[in-house]
């Protein structure tokens, strides 16, 4: 009887559990994990924001006062491992943002400093936000309203007795050169399946989304340095495998990846994005940037909006991105089967093997300054000799003391020469300052071609300097001493006249902008619009454009390629 009851009972309790091969768990196992287990995120609390008027913030059984400024934000969590509850705070005055630490002892609160920062003077009406992001983290989130837009700085804190920040960022508000919106959330994820919470803050710049992802590893948090690269590349590449079949959305796509550059990368030099104190990522020579200005850049001369590609190509070349050679090779055969503006055509005027200076003092007369000086009368061909003593430099000031020789690139940057007419001695001038991304490893000071900057002209207020289709004013005074800050002019602005130059009309209406594959004419009253002027001929004339002029009515141009001096009218 006592067997069998033994028995019997061995076999009820087994009854009830699935049979399984040996060395399985229980299938009845998986039916009873916990939340955590099954993959369901646990929720962590967000802190309690305040009003301007608070200075007592309760932690614990007690509070802790204010001496100066106000509560903006407190997350109360235990920091320490003991009861009662400690808090993080966040602070204000108008001159900075304090974040703290607050702990009961006693029945007093004592609070430990954390991190601060100075308030931008232009900056005003903070508000914050505190939030708990894992088991170890917490994030402090401060947003101003500045005169350009929102600024917002972040902190990646530790919950540790002693808190630490492990990570700045910062957002800065709209510029001249970025305004997408950006918006930045943390988070925290295994993103390298090592069994280690990562911290991953999903930037998005317009509509591209890019996750900066710092990996936690034993000595602290390193940045994955595959992104913003990864995301800019998946994203140029579809505009690039398009450009042909959807030219809009290609185009689209394309001026995404460059929003995002200028607004995360180092090299734009207009980086809005801050990581641990410093301005910008370091993107390097980005490749998928390289690859998205030339699709814009094919866009647009497709589209006729030259001086848009000229801009597009200037940057190309100043950031010192390195396009494939078939990313170069698309966009040279777009220039040449660009429709033109107008239809042109030129013919010989004279040779000159070296690089002439060219300039006219009426609109059928042509000066060329080579090693024969002449003027050329174009309507009846006739040339005539002139003597050294009879060239007259085209870019003077209003008074006729002082020109312009030429333009200088230096370790400095692009320096223009200067000095009197009737002199030999010079000064420098600094138009452009050289990137401090850039180093000059070996001493340089060799002429500007014809491509980059170049001084158009001198008007009353300065030198008025080109480069593509960026127009400078560069203030002087009345020795042509630099007398200010250069300044940029936008279609719209006023241009100031008259001046004096060769690549310019005395008006400042029209200007010349050269390029491998043709001419351009900007056009000040059409909005800063440009004609695309190419003679069917261009490449039968052997040789790089090497000097140009424009006549003072802006309905012709003297152009020098190779050794042939052209007269180009349309």
């Amino acid at each position: 009887m006592l067997v069998m009851l033994v028995t019997s009972g061995l076999l009820l309790g087994c009854s009830g559990r699935k049979q399984v091969p040996f060395g399985l768990e229980d299938a009845g196992a998986l039916e009873e994990a916990p939340a955590d287990e099954a993959g369901e995120a646990p929720e962590f609390p967000v802190g309690e924001s305040f009003g301007p008027d608070q200075v007592e913030i309760p932690v614990g059984e007690s509070a802790l006062v204010l001496q100066t400024g106000y509560a903006l934000a407190a997350l109360r969590l235990n920091l320490d491992g003991s009861e009662p509850l400690d808090a993080i705070v966040v602070s204000a005055d108008p001159q900075n943002v304090r974040v703290q630490a607050a702990f009961q002892r006693g029945m007093s609160v004592v609070s430990q400093p954390i991190a601060s920062f100075l308030v931008p003077a232009h900056c005003t009406e903070p508000t914050a936000e505190i939030r708990q992001l894992s088991a170890s983290l917490a994030s402090v989130r401060v947003d101003h309203r500045c005169e350009t837009g929102r600024r917002a700085n972040l902190w990646v804190l530790t919950i540790e007795a002693q808190p630490r920040v492990r990570e700045r960022i910062t957002v800065l508000p709209p510029n001249e050169s970025s305004k997408a919106a950006i918006e930045l959330a943390l988070g925290v994820e295994d993103r390298d399946a090592d069994g280690y919470q990562d911290l991953v803050a999903n930037v998005r710049v317009g509509t591209l989304e890019v996750p900066l992802t710092w990996l936690n590893r034993p000595g602290g948090f390193a940045r994955d340095a595959s992104q913003p690269e990864a995301a800019f590349r998946l994203l140029a590449d579809d505009a690039w495998a398009f450009l042909d079949s959807d030219p809009s959305g290609s185009e689209k796509r394309a001026r995404e990846v460059l929003d995002a550059y200028v607004a995360l990368c180092r090299e734009s030099g207009a980086a809005r994005i801050g990581l641990a104190g410093t301005q910008g990522i370091q993107c390097q020579q980005s490749q998928a940037a390289a690859r998205a200005v030339a699709v814009a850049m094919v866009a647009a001369i497709r589209r006729g909006t030259f001086v848009r590609a000229l801009e597009l190509q200037r940057w190309w070349s100043g950031t010192g991105m390195l396009p494939t050679a078939e990313e170069q090779a698309l966009v040279q055969a777009a220039w040449q089967r660009a429709k033109a503006s107008a239809r042109a055509s030129w013919k010989l005027v004279d040779r000159e093997s070296a690089t002439a200076g060219l300039y006219f003092t009426d609109d059928d007369t042509l000066i060329i300054d080579g090693f024969a000086p002449k003027s050329v009368q174009l309507s009846t061909g006739v040339k005539t000799r002139l003597s050294k003593a009879e060239i007259v430099p085209s870019v003077r000031n209003p008074d006729g003391r002082f020109a312009a020789r030429g333009v200088r690139v230096t370790c400095a940057g692009f320096e223009a020469e200067v000095g009197p007419v009737l002199g030999k001695r010079t000064h420098r001038v600094l138009i452009e300052r050289r990137p401090g991304t850039i180093p000059c490893q070996t001493p340089i000071d060799r002429p500007a071609s014809v491509f980059e900057w170049a001084v158009l002209g001198w008007a009353p207020q300065g030198l008025l300097a080109a480069s593509g289709d960026l127009l400078r004013v560069v203030p002087l005074n009345e020795l042509a001493k630099p007398a200010g800050r250069p300044v940029d002019l936008n279609p719209g602005n006023p241009l100031p006249a008259p001046i004096r130059g060769a690549r310019i009309t005395p008006d400042g209406a029209r200007y010349v902008i050269p390029h491998t594959e043709g001419v351009v004419v900007r056009d000040w009253r059409r909005g800063g619009a440009g004609l695309w002027l190419r003679p069917t001929d261009w490449s039968a004339v052997p040789g790089e454009l090497r000097a140009l002029a424009i006549s003072p009515d802006g309905k012709r141009v003297a152009v020098q390629k190779g050794s042939e001096i052209r007269l180009l009218t349309w």
